[in-house]
């Protein structure tokens, strides 16, 4: 319980938050079990590579945008369900510059042949760093970024790959009424392992 009035939005949004991450594991947690009843081969393993957030900002003054920079790093199941098909559920941290992201992804993944395969599902990451800190503070905003994520992967071998992916936020930052739109969208290129 929080006891200093001064932060009692503070502590709604991070309660709130909460909430929402705790339901959003545990659909993980169901997703991953069932998936996993009917996979033909589940394995695990870690991931991680360059990142690029770029933060769109569109007014009734004009559009701008900002590129940066940086790291991904997390960890993943490879959910196997048919020879063509299997599921990527992932945990992913990522920082660039003023941006800071955790990510829980649902990657699908149809494998065009036995090395590469194309990929396509739900990102949904809590926007951290400076940027977080700033929603925090401005009204009518929400942390939340929710992205369709399209891209492709090829296996080099059985326990290494490489992969690419583009994120396109489909909600917005600003949760309020009026012509202005605050949007993050990535881009990740990523070394993976399979133990």
């Amino acid at each position: 319980m929080c006891i200093f009035q001064k932060k009692r939005l503070f502590c709604d949004i991070i309660l709130k938050t909460l909430k929402i991450m705790k339901k959003l594991f545990l659909l993980a947690i169901m997703a991953v079990f069932g998936f996993t009843a009917n996979a033909q081969e589940v394995t695990f393993g870690v991931l991680g590579g360059l990142s690029i957030h770029t933060l769109k900002v569109d007014t009734d003054f004009g559009d701008d945008s900002d590129s940066e920079t940086g790291f991904h790093i997390g960890g993943f199941a490879d959910i196997g369900l048919s020879d063509q098909f299997s599921v990527q559920p992932e945990l992913t941290y990522s920082v660039a510059g003023d941006v800071s992201m955790f990510s829980i992804n649902a990657i699908a993944k149809y494998h065009v042949s036995e090395e590469f395969n194309i990929q396509l599902g739900p990102q949904i990451g809590f926007a951290g760093g400076d940027v977080g800190d700033f929603l925090d503070e401005l009204d009518d905003s929400t942390k939340m970024n929710l992205q369709l994520a399209a891209g492709a992967g090829y296996d080099i071998n059985e326990n290494i790959f490489v992969q690419a992916r583009y994120g396109l936020q489909l909600n917005d930052h600003y949760t309020g009424d009026g012509d202005f739109s605050w949007k993050i969208s990535t881009i990740s290129l990523g070394l993976g392992y399979r133990f």
